[in-house]
């Protein structure tokens, strides 16, 4: 099973998306996100969370967000 993070470069102002394999965090990590980021990136300045619900996205001058469902991309 996968679990979706997403971190944010604050150096270059970016979001990456990515579902982790529970098992391989669990087996090569103990269960350590902060270690899989590290070992797998190559980013100073960031921060992380899950993502457990879709995200959204308001446009400028829009009231009511867009949702969308990451697994169709």
């Amino acid at each position: 099973m996968a679990r979706r993070i997403a971190i944010i470069d604050h150096d270059n102002h970016e979001l990456l998306i990515e579902d982790i394999n529970e098992q391989e965090l669990e087996e090569k990590y103990g269960g350590d996100e902060q270690k899989y980021i590290d070992d797998n990136y190559d980013l100073v300045n960031y921060s992380w969370d899950w993502i457990v619900f879709n995200p959204q996205y308001k446009k400028e001058g829009e009231s009511v967000p867009i949702q969308f469902d990451l697994t169709k991309l």
